[in-house]
């Protein structure tokens, strides 16, 4: 950071010309072989790097907001969907438990409604039952 800002302070007014560069070969004018670059030209690549950097920075900033808010979606169809799904669990269950209310109501009004009396006359007319057969059996 502290280059970039040297070389800024240090170009020209002129920073309208084009970039330049030269191929050096060894033991030329440098003492390494490469290629060499002026001012603006260095001031470009550096500044060309940093406009890339930002730009991959600002699109996978993007890319994953939009995976994030779609799964948000899915997270939030998902627990829709649970909620309905509870709901009518409930529901059914409401009407099974009324449907049960109700059969027994109707099981009450069926059956008879003196039941002692009932219960006396199936013993009576068992023993008396008991008592023929015996007898037919015993003679």
């Amino acid at each position: 950071m502290l280059i970039k800002l040297l070389l800024l302070l240090t170009m020209s007014a002129s920073a309208t010309e084009p970039a330049k560069f030269t191929a050096l070969e060894y033991k030329a004018p440098a003492p390494f072989a490469g290629i060499l670059f002026d001012e603006n030209a260095l001031a470009k690549i550096m500044s060309d790097y940093d406009v890339a950097m930002f730009s991959c920075e600002t699109e996978t900033k993007y890319q994953i907001q939009i995976v994030e808010e779609e799964y948000k979606y899915k997270l939030e169809n998902m627990i829709i969907e649970h909620k309905s799904l509870t709901d009518e669990y409930d529901l059914f269950i409401m009407q099974k438990d009324k449907e049960i209310e109700l059969l027994t109501i109707s099981l009450k009004n069926v059956s008879p409604q003196n039941k002692w009396l009932w219960f006396i006359g199936g013993v009576a007319l068992g023993g008396a039952s008991y008592y023929a057969i015996d007898r037919k059996l015993s003679k």
